[in-house]
């Protein structure tokens, strides 16, 4: 049997969470000696050690690679069956065909998208639900989504939660070396995402003002990530705060691969009262580098976290405040949410998922 992959997005440089999945999955899906693998790219894929079963059939082509050139490929000479990692079934594809769903976060948010983009990502996944043989979803949150949006067939769809880097995320050791930036930043509060609408950046800076009317907590506010939709208003949020204390949000933009997981686990706490999440893979980043998480009570982040955080309403930023100074004030509360996020994220495995998700290929 061959199985074919589109792997376009697993290759990009600077990865966010649908590029990131498709690398691991696919990375660690190949790791099966018995099946045959095509992988399809615009670029020659750089992470892949020669192996008589996979084979990296790139094809370039300047504009709609998967709904042009993937669905020629399709035509010309499909596998027996095509498993889409990133939600975007082409139009011409083989009659087996497996899809991740990630979420439909363009229905909850339009306003993050121009009009052409809501109508080809609402086409892509109501597209997706109809032909796909299997679907799997990254949640149940997500999952729901698709039954309730798009009428997609409860019977069709598994959901496999997704994995993390053990090698990469950790608790930080005793005789661990700390970058000298890292240093200088400690304590401090962490988020890492898009900065922008649907992550709530504004009413965490909210919630930050509040936190730092206790003198005695001088932790800073780390917002990393690149800006995005509404970012403006991030701004003039930080601008209203204290003159002493606005010079404590500090905004390090995107982090490079090779420094993000430092980021994480020397964080006093990571703050994550993001309004909209379709699974929310640093949620599993902080839990499995022993840092306690406050986050939003909405959509995939309850069933990711479950009792490893202290969760509250996206919009209650005093709720939030009042979390964040409960887990700086108690050591004992900090012990123990750590304690319950290092056993939770122990069922985030990508060696799991890969299985998990081999059978449903094969079981279509």
């Amino acid at each position: 049997m061959i199985i074919g992959i589109d792997a376009s997005r697993s290759n990009v440089k600077q990865k966010t969470g649908t590029e990131y999945y498709s690398y691991e999955i696919i990375k660690n899906l190949i790791l099966s000696n018995e099946d045959n693998f095509r992988l399809y790219s615009k670029t020659k894929l750089d992470y892949l050690e020669p192996k008589p079963n996979v084979e990296n059939k790139v094809m370039k082509f300047p504009k709609l690679w998967s709904q042009v050139r993937l669905s020629f490929e399709m035509i010309k000479n499909p596998p027996d069956v095509l498993f889409e990692p990133a939600h975007t079934i082409p139009v011409f594809h083989p009659k087996k065909t497996v899809v991740t769903l990630h979420d439909v976060g363009f229905k909850y948010f339009p306003q993050l998208y121009t009009p052409l983009e809501r109508y080809y990502h609402n086409f892509s996944m109501g597209f997706s639900v109809k032909h796909a043989t299997k679907i799997i979803a990254i949640s149940e949150a997500t999952k729901k989504d698709l039954m309730d949006i798009y009428n997609a067939d409860e019977k069709r769809i598994s959901v496999i939660y997704h994995g993390f880097d053990k090698e990469k995320y950790y608790p930080l050791k005793q005789d661990e070396k700390i970058s000298e930036k890292i240093i200088k930043l400690k304590p401090y509060i962490y988020f890492i995402g898009r900065l922008e609408a649907k992550k709530n950046i504004v009413n965490l800076i909210k919630a930050y003002g509040i936190l730092r009317e206790n003198p005695e907590i001088n932790h800073k506010l780390v917002l990393a990530g690149r800006p995005g939709y509404q970012y403006e208003e991030i701004k003039e949020e930080v601008l209203k705060l204290p003159l002493n204390i606005q010079k404590d949000v500090i905004e390090p933009g995107y982090i490079l691969d090779e420094e993000v997981s430092e980021y994480m686990r020397n964080g006093s706490i990571f703050a994550f009262p993001s309004r909209f999440e379709g699974f929310g893979m640093p949620l599993v980043e902080a839990m499995a580098s022993g840092v306690p998480i406050v986050a939003s009570n909405t959509t995939s982040i309850p069933e990711i976290v479950s009792d490893a955080g202290l969760l509250c309403s996206p919009d209650d930023y005093q709720k939030i405040a009042s979390n964040l100074e409960k887990i700086i004030s108690s050591n004992g509360l900090r012990v123990e949410l750590i304690e319950k996020g290092l056993k939770r994220s122990k069922i985030f495995d990508w060696e799991i998922a890969s299985k998990k998700t081999l059978e449903v290929i094969k079981s279509a």
